[in-house]
């Protein structure tokens, strides 16, 4: 158990919500500076056959700057609305005339990354709890309150309800987002690399184990919350069985928590034994930057590049980069002016990625800078749904209305089939 901390509450998830779409405008440039050379990507790799495909959700939550991870470095407006935070046009991975990646994420330009701008809803709420409740459990007008997640109700309609775990949350606790009726899905610690706690003493192992395993089979006397528990004990018991004969981890990664998680992840995706079809990756890492943001962003970028970078190797060297869709989101964005304080305040519509067999580039609108909200935010571009609808339709082949409300469409062209 840890404590409740700020950060460990943000992963509760909490809320209420509307969400709609608005109509796009592009970014108006300006032809005052001389534009960096544009990116160019390799050829994208093709995803595998559907039955072989894998998803890796990495939750940025905090609220990740879109304009600073995805900058619209040919629009003088953005200058303007930002004096202490722009970062500057030359300084950019130009990935096309108007967008260009951080300075900090220089490996994630070179292997190519589809960006996907504007993401969010029409009616957004400034709270961490209730718009990570509405990404996590897949309700962008919070009016429904599902009991289930998105993740969880991918997990149902793809994983076999016999296997150890259908999908896995590296993070410390239980995540709405993995929520679920029919299969198992699980939250482990990505720093015991999904075991149980190690002992140096193997006889004290051995004999803790054993515990272990008599408390958890099930007793016919048992209360419904007993009972729950032992099924909960049996199944981290089963998983931590699966997570001993995984693959050796690959050396590279960077020593931060999202390296270690993600060090993991490779290992879990790549195992074709077990029926594991998603993995969640909690980033630890405090976006919520109301005050130095620039030094701030600049390391959380540092650290994503590195650990997305090693991943990216991991992968290719296993075989399984078809296999693996990579999905990066926050819960929204960053206010679009400064705040006064090197900082940005709590915005709305932000900016997602995807990485792997995708087709590299910009997707959808670009939101405006010269038509905000009443709260000086983004106005969304691009529905959460339509985001969440690639991931189920266009990759799993689930149709997007069996695990979301409505009819969302995917985002077109996006996955490199």
């Amino acid at each position: 158990m840890v404590s409740l901390t700020r950060r460990t509450a943000l992963r509760a998830g909490v809320g209420l919500g509307v969400a709609a779409t608005t109509a796009g405008i592009a970014a108006v440039r300006t032809l005052s500076w001389q534009p960096p050379d544009l990116w160019q990507p390799s050829p994208p790799v093709r995803a595998a056959a559907p039955e072989l495909r894998r998803l890796l959700v990495i939750e940025m939550a905090g609220g990740s700057d879109g304009l600073s991870m995805a900058v619209p470095y040919a629009d003088s407006r953005y200058r303007d609305l930002r004096p202490a935070t722009a970062i500057r046009a030359d300084a950019v991975h130009a990935i096309d005339n108007s967008i260009g990646l951080h300075p900090e994420l220089p490996k994630l330009a070179a292997g190519g990354v589809s960006v996907i701008p504007g993401v969010g809803v029409a009616q957004p709420d400034l709270s961490h709890f209730e718009m990570l409740y509405r990404w996590q459990t897949g309700d962008p007008a919070g009016s429904t309150r599902p009991a289930t997640g998105f993740l969880g109700r991918l997990c149902d309609h793809l994983g076999d309800p016999s296997v150890p775990a259908v999908g896995v949350s590296l993070g410390v606790g239980a995540t709405q987002a993995l929520a679920c009726e029919h299969v198992t899905t699980l939250s482990v610690d990505a720093g015991n690399d999904g075991l149980f706690p190690v002992f140096e003493d193997e006889n004290l192992r051995s004999a803790w184990l054993a515990a272990q395993r008599a408390m958890s089979h099930p007793d016919r006397a048992d209360t419904p919350l007993l009972a729950t528990a032992r099924a909960g004990t049996a199944s981290a018991l089963r998983f931590s069985d699966v997570a001993a004969t995984l693959s050796p981890a690959a050396a590279g990664y960077p020593d931060t928590d999202l390296g270690i998680q993600l060090r993991l992840a490779a290992r879990l995706l790549a195992d074709d034994q077990h029926g594991l079809r998603i993995v969640h990756v909690p980033v630890g890492a405090d976006f919520d930057t109301h005050t130095s943001h620039p030094a701030r962003y600049a390391l959380l970028m540092r650290d994503l590049d590195a650990a997305l970078a090693a991943l990216r190797t991991d992968l290719a060297a296993r075989g399984i980069a078809d296999r693996v869709l990579i999905a990066a989101y926050s819960e929204f964005g960053r206010r679009v002016p400064d705040n006064g304080s090197d900082g940005l305040d709590h915005g709305a519509a932000g900016t997602a990625l995807l990485l792997g067999p995708t087709n590299t580039g910009v997707f959808g609108a670009l939101p405006s800078l010269r038509t905000l909200d009443p709260d000086d935010n983004l106005r969304a571009t691009v529905h959460m749904t339509e985001y969440y609808a690639t991931l189920a339709e266009s990759w799993f082949g689930i149709p997007a209305s069996d695990v979301l409300p409505g009819f969302p469409r995917p985002i077109p062209g996006v996955i490199a089939a």
